[in-house]
């Protein structure tokens, strides 16, 4: 029978996580991005950088794999549907994270992804639809993954919900993840903490993974059925 975790020590067991790092990209986050030229009224999300690169650094030292998660966009790429969003909201000629720009890098401040760290690109909200994510992380013995990133109740939202979906136990950086009206973050995290998984601090996961540094769990990593 598979067990079943409803600790959060065990559910973030190094040997079983994965830090996903979603959107943290120039069009989203910086100040000339696409974000803060079309809403300059809007608060700026950089303030989830550091709680990010917390978790990478500390991610690293536990040998949790490290995903980075990017969005590209462009004419030849994206689906019908996805177009006729852009379309109704006037974006046809000015979309973000385009492909090949600028705006679609990751942002200079966040710590670049290490040779063993994983890169996916893809064209939709979804970080497991159309990518390989979810073949990788079950080749590396991933049953937990953590959410960070923005925004929150968008690109966030969906790819923790798939993972849900596709079996893995996940967890929220309730600090390293944002939303551009704090009402709507605060309802998505709530969400996110009713039905999905724990929603906890950085500082916390954080600790958890410094703790169990020197451990190593005696199940090789991979091999876990998808």
């Amino acid at each position: 029978m598979t067990e079943v975790l409803t600790a959060i020590e065990a559910i973030l067991l190094p040997a079983r996580s994965a830090l996903l790092v979603i959107d943290v990209q120039h069009d989203f986050i910086h100040p000339n991005g696409w974000a803060a030229r079309h809403h300059p009224d809007s608060p700026s999300l950089r303030h989830v950088i550091p709680p990010i690169n917390r978790l990478i650094r500390a991610a690293r030292a536990a040998r949790v794999p490290v995903a980075y998660v990017l969005m590209e966009h462009g004419p030849t790429m994206d689906l019908a549907n996805y177009r006729a969003r852009y379309a109704a909201r006037g974006m046809e000629d000015d979309i973000l994270c385009a492909a090949g720009t600028w705006g679609a890098r990751l942002d200079g401040e966040v710590t670049p992804p290490a040779p063993e760290d994983l890169t996916i690109v893809r064209h939709s909200y979804d970080a497991f639809e159309g990518t390989p994510l979810h073949r990788l992380l079950r080749e590396r013995g991933v049953e937990s993954v953590v959410g960070t990133g923005v925004v929150s109740n968008l690109c966030v939202q969906t790819t923790v919900q798939h993972a849900f979906a596709l079996g893995y136990y996940v967890v929220v950086a309730e600090d390293a993840t944002a939303a551009a009206d704090p009402t709507v973050q605060a309802v998505t995290l709530a969400n996110f903490r009713q039905y999905f998984g724990p929603v906890v601090p950085s500082e916390t996961i954080d600790q958890h993974w410094q703790h169990w540094h020197h451990w190593r769990d005696p199940r090789p990593r991979g091999g876990a059925p998808a």
